[in-house]
């Protein structure tokens, strides 16, 4: 026995030493962080924990793969020291870098980005959601730690949207040349819409496939593949493309995730980092480690062959997001469960603020402050061509709602009832229930404090076919920047109403119209045969509001985060030229007779409370107009339209000449109103 043990203790001396010979021989000895597939157990130890007293890893010798046992160390240095990165890591993060400018020449608008009708995916393309019940259990196993931080909890089957995409049919190139075999292409997604999450699972892109089929065939040129693609080709597109067709609000993705990664290259420089940072690779469970991507690590995950297609969602179709996502950082998190290796990429905030307390607005607006520099931001500051513009269309508005006050060519405006939205329209959801924080403090400061019983939240999409104003079926409107949809918030007891996310038919109209390259028609042709009859917000908006119990005594319109790239110009242009920064309610307020107040009320998403003034004029009254522009927080522009009611004797059109005003009596006023409403026509 005594001699056995010691036979074994001059074993354990001599492979090491055996092992460094070897090393030197072969050069340096590729650490890879996977465990000896040879035993379920071996795939499921933890090579960061002890087992057995010892630590297990596997050597990579070309193809023959040696499992080794180190002594333990309490703080892995030993096998820190091991983990060479991969031999292409700096060109990783070179590419990387150029891939981030993309992205931010993207956000910036200098580059024009692509987009694609959905009506692509006809070409050859077979759309299904039918997953196994394994594999929707297996990515829940990997990514429930990761939504229990992020969102509070995984959601409900019904909640996710799989969409699995095949391209098993004859084809159109993008030369136009017809094919008549399949690439066999494929792209298979979970995709979370309440979470604003989209997660790549498998992926064979059609160029792959094709030099895959035609290697054992006839080898192809770079030229000869690129011929035979498909329209759609990227991954980027089809995942984009996908997540279109499972929300009513694409322009909101955040999130994106990569599943059971299996890509060689991807996982060996993820397998560096891991090695790294964490000691070990197989189970660096949630949150893992993450880097801001413009760190080396950062540039270096997304030039991997599973990050580029964030790069390219994001630069391909950057101009279709959230302006808001625009002004925010890219972060990559990146974690293993059970030797499985997962990616997600996040676009955070820059710099979170927290919402001021109540009584702290006051004292924050009188005190002057210096405006911030908006160099961060990827959509620069406002332009003063935009603030002129509004302005333009202001004065236009402001015109017609006093000639609309002071009963001079009336329109004809239909009286429209809650049947009306049965022609296409859809209610994602109508329930109780309270606007942001932030509005319900800016209502209690104005005396006007919400309750959730009296307050309304309605979310309206057009959605499904419907019958134009002359009479004819017409296939419901989407495009790349989604359907129409009007989600807000009714509050009657507060005379308020709080305006979520808006697209109007007509504007969704336009751009299906621009994504392809054609010309839009005119308003006229569009409002007559694209959209249906109650498609504006104006009008919308006081259907719903009277179907909520709201009356004439409608004062106050809350725009809440601004997204409209014109309405954020002429914003920042006006935050920029009083040379104030992040300030909270009531922020800056502006009355009709300033430039800016005009500037205000003809932005995209002041002109709509113009329009149901001017439409409802008789019903409202006449209003005394005042808008005020705050910014609770980082890139969080908000509007408040107020209307109150001015009294008739006191009330006087403005007809302005330089710096000077004179007031007209109500004759005169109808006078001057008849004049401009004649000059109009």
């Amino acid at each position: 026995m005594a001699t056995s043990t010691a036979v074994w203790r001059v074993l354990a001396l001599l492979v090491p030493a055996i092992l460094l010979l070897l090393n030197a021989y072969h050069g340096t000895l590729d650490f890879r962080s996977e465990v000896s597939r040879t035993t379920l157990a071996d795939q499921r130890a933890d090579l960061g924990g002890p087992t057995s007293g010892l630590k297990r890893i596997a050597l990579h010798f070309g193809r023959q793969h040696h499992a080794v046992d180190f002594s333990s160390t309490s703080d892995h240095q030993s096998l820190i020291k091991r983990a060479d990165p991969p031999s292409n890591y700096a060109a990783l993060v070179c590419k990387g870098g150029l891939l981030l400018e993309s992205i931010k020449a993207a956000f910036e608008g200098s580059t024009p980005g692509i987009s694609f009708p959905e009506s692509e995916l006809d070409n050859g393309w077979t759309q299904t959601s039918e997953v196994e019940e394994e594999d929707v259990e297996a990515i829940e196993r990997r990514w429930k730690g990761t939504f229990d931080a992020l969102f509070g909890a995984y959601p409900p089957k019904s909640d996710i949207k799989p969409v699995i995409l095949v391209q098993n049919k004859d084809y159109d190139t993008i030369l136009d040349d017809h094919v008549d075999r399949p690439t066999k292409a494929e792209s298979r997604g979970f995709y979370y819409p309440g979470q604003q999450l989209a997660m790549s699972v498998v992926s064979y892109s059609a160029a792959q496939r094709i030099l895959d089929r035609n290697r054992n065939e006839k080898p192809l040129t770079k030229a000869e593949r690129d011929g035979l693609l498909p329209t759609i080709a990227k991954l980027s597109d089809l995942i984009w493309l996908a997540w279109s067709t499972v929300t009513s609000n694409p322009e909101r993705l955040r999130y994106l995730a990569r599943d059971n990664i299996s890509n060689e290259n991807t996982k060996a420089v993820m397998r560096y980092l891991f090695l790294r940072d964490k000691g070990q690779a197989n189970s660096v469970v949630w949150p893992g480690l993450s880097y801001d991507g413009d760190s080396d690590e950062g540039k270096a995950l997304l030039a991997t062959p599973n990050g580029r297609a964030t790069a390219w969602i994001l630069t391909d179709h950057g101009h279709q997001m959230d302006w808001r996502l625009k002004s925010r950082q890219l972060r990559v998190y990146i974690f293993s469960y059970a030797g499985e290796y997962c990616m997600l990429w996040d676009l955070e905030p820059r710099s979170p603020h927290s919402r001021p307390k109540r009584n702290d607005h006051i004292k924050q607006h009188t005190k002057s402050q210096p405006r911030r520099s908006t160099e961060h931001r990827f959509n620069r500051g406002g332009l003063k061509d935009d603030f002129d513009a509004a302005k333009k269309q202001g004065d236009i508005a402001y015109n017609e709602m006093q000639a609309a006050f002071d009963g001079v060519c009336a329109k004809e405006v239909r009286d429209w009832d809650s049947s009306a939205f049965g022609n296409g329209w859809d209610r994602k959801q109508d329930s109780n229930s309270l606007p942001e924080p932030v509005w319900q403090d800016a209502l209690e400061q104005v005396g006007k404090a919400p309750t959730k019983e009296t307050s309304f939240y309605v979310d309206i999409v057009h959605d499904k076919d419907f019958t134009n104003s002359e009479g004819q079926p017409v296939q419901f409107i989407k495009s790349y920047k989604g359907s129409p949809i009007y989600a807000q918030h009714y509050i009657p007891a507060s005379s308020a109403i709080i305006v979520g996310h808006t697209r109007s038919p007509a504007y969704v109209v336009k751009a299906r119209f621009d994504s392809q390259g054609l010309q839009a028609p005119s308003s006229k042709q569009i409002n007559d045969q694209y959209v249906p009859p109650l498609n504006r917000w104006s009008d919308a908006t006081w259907t719903l509001w009277k179907e909520k119990g709201g009356g004439n005594d409608l004062r106050y319109v809350g725009r809440d985060f601004i997204q409209n790239r014109q309405t954020e110009s002429v914003m920042n242009y006006i935050l920029d030229q009083h040379g104030l920064g992040l300030h909270p309610f009531p922020g800056l307020e502006f009355g009709m007779d300033s430039d800016e107040g005009r500037a205000l009320l003809g932005t995209p998403n002041g002109i709509g409370t113009a329009r149901l003034l001017i439409d409802h004029a008789s019903e409202l009254g006449r209003r005394d107009v005042r808008i005020s522009i705050f910014e609770p927080e980082d890139d969080y522009l908000c509007m408040f339209v107020d209307m109150r009611p001015a009294q008739l004797q006191s009330r006087a059109l403005e007809e302005r000449d330089g710096n000077s005003t004179r007031s007209l009596g109500l004759a005169q006023r109808q006078k001057e109103s008849k004049r401009y409403m004649k000059s109009r026509l």
